[in-house]
């Protein structure tokens, strides 16, 4: 079994914000800054014939989970297809959240958009995207700080390329990076967190008319992620156990690697009948697009490995209970426990023991060697 099967079934981050008024009577409940959670799911109810988990995740026990994946004529830029689930924490106040992923054109030549249902925006990298991201999703909302995630990007390092040509080139090149921004809700200050991915490729001509370079560009967003919480209650470390924690469904990765080929070959077929048809400069331009759909094609099967590819950074633990004998937990606490009932416990804190502390019973996981 691979390594992304065996952390679907496990990769604990965990947090109870509350001890259970029984498991408090036990012993002294998690110690500070611990984490505790419970697997959940997040459906694709109508993609394929009959509902499929189409990721796994581990959300804080009592958290509440709603959406999944839809699909709708809405997204036919993004293969038909999309994600809108949420986790919210019992009072409500804290949010985590898988943003949608996205795609637009730019051109500076007067073009329309060549994929049905994109938009158009001029937006060149992914600290622009979050920025316009931020103040979609909350109005108002105001960007406090940007960092660059590398880590994130260098698992996409095999898209980035510059192929010449005798015009012009193409390029192709991916970027990370989280924003931290600040927003009211109903009278309260809240605090947030997104990070993204996005793919950009640029195809660039010149000498087509004097002293005018035409440049088309198309960018890419893939799933990303959001959490919101009070001011002074947002802890980026909880936050990020959890973004790592999201794994695609193996199967449904599968379904939706051939579903994205399917779409990806008609339109390479489409741009290879019209290339047929137009004269010799004409031809070159469309060779040039087909080169383009075709990367975006490349792109867009590598699509189902966002999660996978974007999330590493966790440790390989034993623990019998998993398929294979192993399970990946995050690499941000010194050690690991996993409790009877199915939920696991990460923390710094080497003392705690889940009977005397929580009143359930587990082991504590070494780490595979």
């Amino acid at each position: 079994m691979n390594t992304i099967q065996n952390a679907v079934l496990a990769a604990a981050l965990l947090l109870a914000a509350t001890a259970d008024t029984a498991a408090a009577a036990a012993g002294r409940g998690l110690p500070a800054g611990a984490l505790r959670a419970q697997r959940v799911q997040i459906m694709d109810m109508n993609g394929f014939g009959e509902p499929l988990p189409a990721v796994f995740a581990l959300v804080p026990l009592g958290w509440r989970t709603q959406g999944g994946v839809q699909w709708g004529n809405q997204f036919m830029c993004v293969n038909g297809y999309n994600f809108n689930w949420v986790a919210q924490s019992p009072d409500g106040l804290q949010t985590v959240a898988i943003m949608p992923q996205e795609k637009w054109e730019s051109n500076n030549y007067g073009a329309g958009a060549s994929n049905p249902g994109c938009g158009s925006a001029q937006i060149r990298s992914v600290q622009q995207y979050l920025q316009a991201q931020v103040g979609r999703m909350r109005p108002g909302a105001r960007v406090l700080d940007y960092r660059p995630r590398p880590d994130l990007a260098a698992q996409f390092a095999n898209l980035n390329r510059v192929t010449p040509g005798p015009m012009g080139e193409f390029r192709v090149w991916v970027e990370s990076g989280e924003a931290l921004f600040a927003f009211n809700d109903k009278g309260r200050d809240m605090r947030g967190v997104a990070t993204a991915t996005a793919a950009f490729s640029l195809s660039r001509m010149s000498g087509v008319t004097q002293g005018q370079t035409m440049d088309a560009l198309t960018g890419t967003a893939f799933p990303g992620f959001v959490a919101t919480a009070p001011n002074g209650q947002l802890n980026l470390k909880f936050t990020e156990a959890i973004r790592q924690s999201l794994l695609p469904n193996p199967a449904w990765q599968s379904a939706i690697a051939d579903h994205n080929s399917r779409i990806a070959r008609g339109a390479a077929q489409e741009i290879a009948k019209r290339a047929k048809i137009i004269s010799e400069y004409n031809d070159y331009v469309s060779l040039l697009r087909k080169e383009v759909t075709e990367t975006r094609a490349r792109s867009d099967e590598k699509r189902q490995r966002e999660f996978g590819e974007v999330i590493r950074g966790n440790e390989t633990y034993n623990d019998s209970n998993a398929p294979g004998g192993q399970v990946e937990l995050s690499h941000m606490y010194d050690h690991a426990w996993r409790l009877n009932d199915g939920s696991y416990v990460l923390s710094n804190d080497a003392s705690f023991e889940p009977w005397r502390d929580l009143g359930v019973e587990g082991k504590r996981l070494e780490r595979t060697e």
